[in-house]
């Protein structure tokens, strides 16, 4: 009992420092307000969870007959494998603009060197 009450705890305690770090992100121009929005939604969601966690153990045992612990369990390693493959992209994204920047950079300066001589 007492790790339920401490994990949910620390839970909610990481759910309002992602709501304002998300908030910071939105600011600052980072995040786009949709993005923000299902940003929010999560952080929120995880806070009533972490709140009310009976409500949700009642909800899919009742109705579905299914253990929470599985579905949070796959999710989370649906959701781990999805930022993976975003991160991936992203960084490849970047990779190719940095490429294309050092490349353009040296062209110029070789453009230089020549006309110097």
């Amino acid at each position: 009992m007492f790790v339920k009450i401490l994990l949910s705890f620390l839970s909610i305690i990481i759910s309002v420092v992602m709501i304002y770090i998300t908030q910071i992100n939105f600011k600052n121009k980072i995040l786009s307000k949709p993005i923000y929005l299902v940003w929010l939604l999560v952080w929120f969601s995880v806070i009533f969870i972490s709140i009310r966690p009976k409500y949700i153990d009642d909800f899919f045992i009742n109705n579905f007959q299914i253990d929470v612990f599985y579905i949070l369990s796959v999710l989370g390693i649906i959701l781990l494998v999805i930022l993976y493959y975003i991160s991936l992209i992203k960084i490849n994204i970047l990779e190719k603009k940095i490429n294309t920047l050092i490349r353009a950079e040296s062209l110029k300066y070789m453009v230089k060197k020549i006309k110097k001589d």
